[in-house]
């Protein structure tokens, strides 16, 4: 009689294991199989009785024979195919030894090295109709572990982003799309649970807390749950109670990335939580800060690249419903939280149509053309000229985008947006020394000077504004290292300089002179400048 599933030990399964393997490269007698065993029982010998030695000769097992992620299940073309007996239940028995596990040693916390090459499994999950059988009895007890343990949660995601960096795409990606749906399913529910618990007032800390820190920290470390339209909409509700009850904290040892995605939700309390919280955190300093958040911003910029139209992906489960002003407040809040390494490694290079989408949308009259503004001036600071290097589009282009648009809009809050780009423009110039800045400073003072106090597309207060950036785009010009003040003015600066005055009180006397070329009223040069 064979033996129960329920007495088997790891031992005994890992010898069961290792013949299955032996047989697998007696298939094969080349010399690279053969030295393949032998490197096996040198393990053997090495690691006999160790935790993790299960685990890699199963999935060396695997591997030695050819198999790819569900292939073991699934031929080419995606059709069951017969296991070998001795696998068969080799997959029942290690089934039932995970599923009999004592309730105080946890799976994934005790046996990841088993558990992690048995995921594969999970391919078929949804065929399978039968609520006791090993493969469903296995995801029960799991869930119930990940509803409380952290541990396991880390080695849950861990397991599947091996599978994602190892294996080709087109043979794993089945896998992930079950699996992912599974983990949905079971963190919506979860927090169902504890909604519902919260809002009839049973929620009992002393009871409780070890499923409240774990959600958070599952959802808040993984981001891309947050995907899930279900599960956003719970986690919203649960996040905001659990603040207004106990003030949601982190601890400093992590990197929770979806604290960034709270930035782009619908609730503005949640925003505002998301924001507490990030800046708690502090900046993002490099492109790897930002890689669980990929997935979502990947998402993010398609949709503003593609003006909002709905996205055709198919899935199993509702994506968030994404809106155009929630997205561009997002993307501005969350560059505020990125060093410039994070900025051009993490997103430039990885969506280079960034840059363009934020210009196009400066040109454009519509309500996210704040955002833009905000946007571009933010990418201007943090990169200075190395954003030159990032886009083909020239300093002029710009530079005619922002005119064209002040000349096209009457909105004194648009003017004022626009007229504050102007230094941290000229600046990202500097360092490039081809001429350009020298141009662009001379078309922008011009500009500033002569056309806004011409055209009656601008108040008399803007009026005031472009005098004081053309002279703070001056004094800059004199502040540089080395000096290189614009040409129109050095002449006269320097011989007020020689007549004791400062090089501020220089410029102010420039400017005034060139208003008064423009024929503004002393009144207005005085508010102007002074």
């Amino acid at each position: 009689m064979a033996k129960r599933a329920s007495v088997w030990t790891r031992r005994e399964l890992l010898d069961r294991w290792r013949g299955i393997q032996e047989e697998l490269e007696d298939d094969d007698p080349s010399p690279s199989k053969q030295r393949r065993i032998v490197h096996t029982k040198d393990e053997w010998d090495k690691s006999s009785g160790s935790e993790n030695i299960l685990g890699n000769l199963f999935y060396n097992c695997l591997r030695g024979g050819g198999f790819t992620p569900v292939s073991l299940f699934y031929d080419s073309y995606n059709q069951p195919v017969q296991p070998h007996l001795e696998w068969d239940e080799g997959f029942s028995d290690s089934f039932d030894f995970l599923v009999n596990l004592p309730e105080e040693n946890h799976i994934w916390c005790g046996c990841s090295d088993l558990m992690g090459p048995l995921l594969e499994t999970f391919h078929n999950y949804f065929n399978d109709k039968d609520a006791d059988s090993p493969l469903r009895l296995l995801w029960k007890r799991i869930s119930q572990e990940l509803g409380f343990c952290t541990k396991c949660v880390c080695q849950h995601h861990q397991a599947q982003e091996s599978f994602d960096v190892e294996y080709q795409s087109d043979s794993v990606d089945p896998l992930l799309k079950v699996l992912r749906v599974l983990d949905e399913e079971r963190v919506t529910e979860h927090l169902i649970e504890v909604n519902a618990r919260i809002r009839d007032k049973e929620y009992a800390p002393e009871c409780h807390s070890a499923e409240v820190v774990c959600l958070m920290f599952e959802v808040l470390v993984f981001p891309v749950l947050l995907d899930d339209q279900s599960l956003a909409n719970e986690f919203q509700t649960f996040i905001e109670a659990i603040d207004d009850s106990y003030e949601v904290t982190l601890s400093s040892n992590q990197q929770y990335s979806g604290v960034y995605a709270l930035l782009f939700f619908r609730s503005g309390k949640a925003r505002a939580i998301g924001l507490r919280l990030a800046r708690y955190m502090g900046k993002l300093k490099r492109a790897m800060d930002l890689d669980s958040l990929q997935p979502l911003l990947r998402r993010y910029i398609g949709f503003l690249e593609s003006d909002g139209l709905p996205s055709k992906l198919e899935t199993l489960r509702p994506r968030v419903q994404l809106e155009r002003g929630n997205v561009w407040l997002g993307i501005k809040t969350l560059l505020g939280f990125l060093e410039a390494p994070a900025f051009e490694d993490g997103i430039l290079e990885r969506y280079p149509s960034f840059l363009n989408i934020i210009l196009n949308h400066v040109s454009d009259d519509t309500s996210e053309f704040s955002y833009a503004v905000s946007c571009l001036k933010a990418s201007f600071e943090m990169l200075g000229c190395k954003l030159w290097l990032r886009t083909t589009l020239s300093p002029s282009v710009i530079r005619n985008t922002l005119l064209g648009h002040c000349f096209h809009i009457r909105d004194e809050k648009s003017h004022k947006e626009i007229f504050d780009l102007f230094l941290p423009f000229l600046q990202s110039l500097e360092a490039l020394q081809d001429g350009e800045h020298e141009k662009q400073r001379r078309n922008i003072i011009y500009f500033l000077l002569h056309q806004v106090s011409h055209s009656s597309n601008f108040s008399a207060l803007m009026r005031k504004n472009a005098c004081k950036i053309a002279l703070l785009i001056v004094y800059r010009g004199y502040t540089m290292n080395p000096p290189a003040p614009p040409s129109e003015c050095a002449h006269m600066c320097w011989a007020q300089q020689r007549r004791g005055r400062t090089v501020g009180e220089a410029v102010k006397l420039y400017v005034e002179e060139e208003l008064g070329w423009c024929g503004v009223s002393s009144t207005s040069r005085r508010g102007a400048v002074l």
